[in-house]
């Protein structure tokens, strides 16, 4: 008896399931990207069976079936119901779910609302590419400054990549998007698009090129001087007799000059016209700067002297026609480091800069009073400092003198052949200072210069002659 009792209960409960009360149960909106259209136009194609099973619920999809109508009578008389895919006939629309028992009829609607939402259509930005002051090939990139141009007056979130795997993915995403080290170059930046309106998200995705460029390096620009023997200290310059120099082998590029270092940094005031500056003071710094016209990348860092004749002349420690300040050729200040052809003796003790045999002061080829503007090969070299350019004027001094024992202890001795005159002999410190000078008397052939009291060190000995003047470097142990 107990068994039998069993059984019904089972049939029962077999019964209820099979043959019970249809139920459609409400579904979430169904959202998708718009991607059928562009620009936007609020349709697309929708896979109605995606949601038979949130219709469903629980309810056995063997025993129960989802269907799709445009209207409500239609989902009630279950006539006319709409295929899947189905391509919305309106955004947002309402349509019409029945969820019918297979086994007795019963049935059940409810409503589901289609949605489309735009697709980002994101424009391809241009390049961002930065100058690097280093020429490292290294840079820090805001990305975001491009982030205008990609949304083209839309509003969606952006996420920026190192490589397309993790902008499809959405990991490894750069969080600081505004101060990024490239870690190639030129390197592509993935950037994500993202309608979020739906958890899954309408993306689209555009790459970044990011380039760094090399500033132009500048080559060191030529002191200038101008002897106009007018004694007012002022004169017109053309500066740009140095443009060659300071691009070297940048050829589609612009040479600027500035009254102030700062305005060289800054690119900003450059003097107007060059080609014919009066300086305002005597002597004077000239600042240069050097833009490469192809990338737009400017660098700065370099300067040169100008100077003049004026009343009060400007020493001239060799006596070779260019004062002392212009002998400092690569504008450091400093004098003693100045050593053009490798003799040892600093330019403004030399008289022969280049050592080409041919004296500085006889290298004014066009003779306008300096040498500074002399360049027969046009290599933007001065004659002066260009020991390519030579007269093969022998150097009888340095024959003829000789200077000794070097090093020295105390004593240094000079002697000279019958067919030299000295007329004087003078001792600079390496500073440039005077520390000395005899008088030699006609006719002689030998002196002694007396170092007893100087410190050890480098010293140098200027010998002038009806000749000319030549220095000698001494040692002192």
């Amino acid at each position: 008896m107990m068994k039998r009792i069993l059984l019904v209960v089972v049939c029962i409960t077999v019964s209820a399931i099979a043959f019970g009360q249809a139920t459609a149960n409400q579904p979430t909106p169904y959202t998708l990207c718009d991607d059928l259209g562009e620009p936007y136009d609020g349709f697309t194609v929708f896979n109605l069976q995606l949601k038979d099973a949130e219709v469903l619920g629980a309810q056995d999809p063997s025993n129960f079936s989802v269907t799709y109508y445009e209207t409500q009578v239609d989902a009630d008389t279950g006539t006319f119901a709409i295929p899947s895919p189905y391509l919305n006939v309106a955004n947002p629309q309402t349509i019409y779910v029945r969820v019918d028992n297979n086994s007795n009829g019963d049935f059940d609607t409810t409503t589901m609302t289609l949605r489309v939402v735009p697709n980002p259509t994101p424009v391809s930005p241009d390049p961002i590419a930065l100058c690097d002051s280093e020429n490292t090939g290294s840079a820090e990139f805001d990305l975001t400054v491009r982030d205008l141009q990609i949304l083209n007056g839309e509003n969606w979130l952006l996420g920026y990549y190192e490589n397309l795997a993790d902008a499809i993915t959405q990991t490894n995403v750069i969080v600081t998007p505004t101060n990024y080290n490239n870690i190639s170059n030129p390197q592509n930046i993935f950037i994500r698009v993202t309608n979020d309106a739906i958890p899954e998200g309408c993306f689209e995705i555009v790459q970044l090129e990011l380039q760094v460029v090399d500033t132009p390096i500048l080559g060191q620009p030529n002191n200038l001087y101008i002897n106009e023997g007018d004694g007012d200290g002022m004169a017109l310059f053309n500066l740009t007799v140095n443009d060659a120099v300071v691009a070297g082998p940048l050829a589609n590029s612009e040479v600027f000059y500035f009254e102030t270092e700062a305005d060289a940094a800054l690119f900003f005031n450059q003097i107007e016209d060059p080609a014919s500056f009066n300086n305002l003071s005597n002597p004077q710094i000239i600042y240069v700067g050097l833009q490469n016209l192809e990338t737009g990348c400017y660098s700065s860092g370099q300067s040169f002297t100008i100077a003049t004749d004026e009343t009060a002349p400007l020493t001239d420690s060799d006596n070779d026609g260019l004062p002392d300040v212009i002998e400092d050729v690569n504008n450091n200040g400093d004098l003693a480091d100045d050593d053009t052809d490798g003799d040892a003796i600093p330019n403004f003790m030399d008289e022969d800069d280049d050592g080409d045999g041919t004296r500085t002061a006889d290298e004014d080829y066009n003779n306008n009073g300096s040498p500074t503007d002399d360049d027969t090969n046009s290599n933007g070299i001065p004659d002066y400092l260009d020991e390519g350019v030579t007269l093969d004027v022998p150097n009888f001094l340095a024959k003829t003198i000789a200077v000794y024992p070097n090093p020295a202890k105390n004593t240094v001795n000079i002697q000279w052949d019958v067919t030299t005159s000295v007329e004087k002999v003078a001792v600079f410190g390496l500073d440039g200072k005077l520390l000395g000078t005899q008088v030699i008397s006609e006719g002689s052939t030998h002196t002694v210069v007396n170092l007893s009291e100087a410190a050890k060190g480098i010293y140098f000995i200027e010998i002038s002659t009806q000749k000319g003047a030549l220095t000698k470097k001494i040692i002192k142990n």
